[in-house]
């Protein structure tokens, strides 16, 4: 099965329109040829075009909120979502429904408060290419299934820092799974559970470069006994 894959654009200044009969937004959810940071032991960038098959199938995209299907926003079906791809990426247009969740989500980004936009994808084979020394990926055809609104552009939760979640937890012998969590607590400035606090201290501990411990201060009193000791070793 291809794993479904997500990534964040950080700064996306969306665009909030209010009208009589309801709220919209536009923004981009990917931007071509932008080098991404660095996702665990690569960088990805996003040709031109990559989108355009998956947009020809008609295939339903939605629209959500922090890639959580179960709080849909809008649908391409629906014409409520309608995404194209210009020479800058790929564009979302979305009317946004009258219901608390379309409510919260609209004030959020009329205030700025969130900013940010994702997509979820799978990779076809032949979809992508990487550099002979594997620390480089692009990404020319990939099938869209979902894009979100994020409060987070952090790459938390895609693939990526999943597959660095799993390195770490192989390094240091630590459940992924509760790593991801107190991580993801932290990130989002919550407050951390005593197992997370926990947690997050052992790693970094272990993480820690050995650091040779300083030599005690020698006292004028172990002077004395260190020079009457090569006094008697002279002596004999």
């Amino acid at each position: 099965m291809e794993k479904v894959e997500t990534r964040h654009v950080a700064v996306n200044d969306l665009e909030f329109r209010e009208a009589a009969d309801g709220m919209s937004f536009s923004g981009y959810a990917a931007v071509f040829n932008s080098e991404s940071e660095w996702l665990g032991n690569f960088r990805e960038t996003i040709a031109p075009g990559a989108f355009s098959k998956s947009l020809k199938s008609r295939n339903n995209v939605f629209l959500l909120w922090s890639h959580d299907t179960s709080m849909p926003l809008a649908s391409t079906r629906s014409k409520t979502l309608r995404l194209s791809e210009d020479s800058k990426g790929l564009m979302v247009d979305a009317d946004l429904p009258n219901t608390t969740q379309g409510r919260d989500a609209a004030e959020l980004v009329r205030a700025s408060v969130v900013d940010s936009m994702s997509f979820g994808f799978t990779v076809p084979s032949g979809g992508d290419s990487w550099s002979d020394d594997g620390q480089h990926r692009e990404l020319r055809s990939v099938r869209l299934h979902e894009v979100s609104l994020v409060a987070f552009p952090a790459y938390r939760q895609t693939s990526a820092s999943v597959r660095s979640i799993d390195a770490l937890a192989d390094v240091t012998g630590e459940d992924a799974d509760a790593l991801n969590s107190a991580l993801d607590a932290l990130e989002r400035g919550a407050t951390l559970t005593e197992d997370q606090a926990g947690l997050l201290n052992t790693v970094v501990a272990k993480l820690a470069p050995a650091v040779e411990p300083e030599p005690a201060p020698v006292k004028a009193s172990d002077l004395d006994v260190l020079r009457t000791k090569l006094d008697l070793h002279f002596k004999a």
